[in-house]
């Protein structure tokens, strides 16, 4: 009786090296812009507690809109004072626009794919219907280079 081999011949397993190297050249890139958008998604919920306090002191002060921006801010009216946690800072300020308090958090290290200096912005408007919230993703601490990307 004559024995046959099995397996796979050299030619086949190239193929089959070349097709796997072929999809692994779209998984990697879709998988960092994956772990990115899912590293600056904690920012928001970082900024959860100050965005809290931020809307109660607007609530609990009946302010206008000019005290809003000034009472409303870090260290006042039960507003937690600048903190880190996790490698981001994260404070209360008065926003540029009248009415209005920016809760900004910083990466203060590099975080993953983050890297130190990226900023998530949350603007509080006050208005007499309440506050609207507005978000912004800046890949620097100056802000002056949006990021649209990756923003959540």
């Amino acid at each position: 009786m004559k024995n046959k081999q099995q397996g796979f011949t050299l030619i086949e397993l190239m193929i089959v090296v070349a097709i796997v190297a072929i999809l692994s050249s779209f998984a990697v890139p879709a998988y960092q812009n994956y772990t990115k958008k899912a590293t600056l998604a904690e920012f928001p919920k970082a900024a959860s507690a100050i965005k809290l306090a931020v809307e109660v002191c607007a609530h609990e002060s009946s302010a206008d809109s000019d005290s809003f921006k000034t009472n409303c801010i870090s260290n006042n009216n039960g507003v937690p004072a600048q903190f880190t946690l996790n490698k981001m800072q994260i404070v209360a300020a008065a926003g540029s626009s009248s009415g209005a308090v920016d809760i900004r958090v910083k990466a203060t290290s590099d975080k993953g794919p983050i890297k130190t200096g990226e900023t998530y912005v949350m603007t509080a408007s006050y208005q007499a219907e309440g506050i609207t919230w507005d978000s912004k993703c800046y890949k620097d601490a100056g802000m002056s280079q949006a990021n649209t990307e990756y923003c959540p």
